[in-house]
């Protein structure tokens, strides 16, 4: 069984390889918007890699990581084709892992850059300005859509056991790191809304 602070361990490994991800892409200088486009979503997909390999384990083939914060967060601020391609190579890698929890691990992939892409229409739309209060409510909305997935599409019957397991924590640590990070996120870009490719 795992424990907090091994989710804790998590979104210190995510904040830290997003640091290194903006560095890096905000250090290159690309020799077209497609190059930049291609590099930035396999870089999306190279952060979720090393987070799918830094898990906190649930049982045998069944495990969590914060890779469902970055891709939402992702799917917010960054252009639409850099999400596609960190969240393709995301699902595929997660699917080759195998495990009882492959099926809804790509499910979380799916789920996570919709509900990002869903509340970046909805502020746009609305234009709204994304205070904190409504990072918050956004990490936290994300969170209850994940635990959706993992209650309903876990095999053998293991959702209720899962979900029992990770809801504290996904609750409670997750939405925090959420929060934060599409926070640095948005100071990064410092434009806000009307900042979105």
């Amino acid at each position: 069984m795992s424990n907090h602070w091994e989710y804790v361990f998590s979104a210190i490994l995510l904040l830290a390889l997003v640091s290194i991800y903006e560095f890096i892409t905000s250090s290159v200088q690309f020799d077209s918007k497609r190059q930049e486009e291609l590099l930035s979503g396999c870089g999306v997909g190279v952060v979720t890699i090393i987070l799918l390999n830094n898990p906190v384990n649930i049982s045998e083939g069944i495990f969590v990581d914060s890779r469902w914060v970055w891709l939402s967060c992702c799917a917010i601020f960054l252009n639409w084709r850099v999400v596609v391609i960190g969240g393709i190579i995301a699902a595929t890698y997660r699917y080759i892992q195998g495990g009882a929890g492959a099926f809804p691990g790509v499910m979380t992939v799916v789920v996570s850059i919709a509900i990002g892409f869903l509340w970046r229409w909805v502020l746009v739309l609305n234009q709204w300005k994304f205070r904190w209060y409504l990072h918050y409510l956004f990490a936290f909305s994300l969170e209850v859509a994940i635990l959706i997935v993992l209650y309903t599409f876990m095999p053998f019957n293991k959702g209720p056991m899962v979900v029992s397991v990770v809801l504290g924590p996904l609750l409670v640590v997750f939405p925090i790191l959420s929060t934060v990070l599409s926070l640095l996120l948005q100071h990064h870009y410092r434009k806000g809304v009307a900042g979105f490719k």
